[in-house]
């Protein structure tokens, strides 16, 4: 029986929502690491290990892609990693101990980037690199709303369930959503087959995996403490705490947005360099106004719009970078980034707990400055600063 195409637009609405329940637990763990530690009984530090953990399992995502991908349809993938990311989820509900948490976080891990990546690569094969920046941008609205929306509702469910019950949602809801796959998503025929060919990592290329690691590993190294340091200096509740990541989700969603709105016409890379500078100058302020409660969220507002200025607009400048081989070098992004992220989220709970908040935003500032040294040193890729002839690429702008 043929499937009747659904369009671009209504997969692209269907997908989104998915990632968004995919990023809400990915995300709330970090806010309310204290609560899911006592939960646990265990002490911050283990329960960051977990974090860890999730992102450390993300790193064979290239062989993971390559062993899953042949043969088989963006389509096919995005089910498994949503199968494997709800059934992580379970067993971390089901289990309520810090074993069975090592072994749910651990299928999130390895669920979240192949669905990242294959859906990502799903839309790049339907849109034009002209437009491309706009569609990755929308479906990179997610991202903030994991926080927007699943921090105040984690919260909420933890203080009267109990810090399993977000977990239990999460897998409901995802198991509904590998249901209705069929439905919303197109499988891959005619012109747009989703087959990459063979992967060669170059200069510009590998400038842009280390830095992404570096202002990766910046962001997640402070928002591992956020939740302890507004507990810690200013006692605030889980409700409350919730309240500030609202705050912080408003302003990755108005990153988002920016990058959205105008990284076709301003450059991806230029946007990349100006989201890791802002990010840099965000974390460096956290450090000199700790103290206040209203000032520390502000600059941390700050911080995390210049991340997601920086994370969005490299995600469709990646995709253009090697358009033969699309998803295996955004599975190589993804290994960038879950190896910053393997280490802030492993090196932020200690140092917060031996140096305090401040040295903490001081090395996540300095690591942006490292970043935007070697991504600007890296040099611009053929396929992105010239007008050259590749499969869906349409034109893109000058000077980029």
């Amino acid at each position: 029986m043929l499937e009747r195409p659904v369009g671009v637009g209504i997969s692209l609405g269907f997908l989104a929502f998915l990632r968004l329940v995919v990023n809400t637990a990915t995300r709330f763990v970090a806010f309310f690491l204290p609560a899911i530690a006592r939960g646990l009984g265990v002490p911050l530090e283990r329960a960051g290990d977990l974090i860890s953990l999730r992102w450390a399992a993300g790193l064979p995502t290239p062989l993971v892609m390559s062993a899953l991908s042949r043969g088989r349809p963006r389509r096919n993938l995005i089910g498994l990693a949503l199968g494997l990311f709800a059934l992580g989820a379970g067993v971390t509900a089901v289990t309520s101990v810090y074993t069975g948490a090592v072994v749910g976080f651990v299928a999130m891990g390895v669920a979240k980037p192949v669905f990242d990546v294959s859906s990502q690569a799903y839309v790049a094969d339907r849109v034009p690199y002209a437009k491309r920046g706009r569609y990755l941008g929308i479906y990179e609205l997610t991202w903030a709303g994991g926080l927007l929306v699943g921090a105040p509702l984690a919260g909420w469910m933890i203080r009267r369930a109990g810090w399993v019950s977000p977990f239990w949602l999460v897998a409901v809801v995802l198991g509904i959503g590998l249901v209705m796959l069929p439905r919303f998503v197109d499988r891959d025929t005619g012109d747009v087959h989703g087959v990459d060919g063979r992967l060669r990592i170059d200069g510009p290329s590998m400038a842009l995996l280390i830095a992404a690691g570096l202002y990766s590993a910046a962001a997640e190294l402070m928002f591992v403490v956020l939740g302890a340091w507004l507990e810690d200096s200013f006692g605030l509740s889980l409700i409350a705490a919730g309240g500030v990541a609202v705050f912080i989700g408003v302003a990755e969603l108005l990153g988002e947005g920016t990058t959205t709105v105008f990284v076709d016409n301003f450059g991806k890379r230029r946007s990349v360099m100006a989201g890791i500078i802002v990010t840099g100058l965000g974390f460096a302020a956290i450090a000199l106004v700790r103290e206040s409660l209203v000032a520390g969220v502000a600059a941390t507002m700050v911080a995390y719009f210049g991340f997601e200025l920086a994370i969005v607009s490299s995600i469709p400048y990646a995709s253009e970078i090697h358009p033969h081989a699309r998803a295996r070098f955004l599975a190589w992004l993804v290994v960038g980034l879950a190896v910053g992220r393997t280490v802030g989220s492993a090196l932020g709970p200690r140092l917060y707990t031996g140096s305090g908040v401040a040295a903490a935003a001081l090395v996540a500032a300095a690591l942006n400055v490292i970043a935007l040294g070697v991504f600007a040193g890296g040099g611009t890729p053929l396929t992105v600063g010239e007008r050259r002839s590749v499969p869906n690429s349409g034109e893109p702008n000058e000077g980029e």
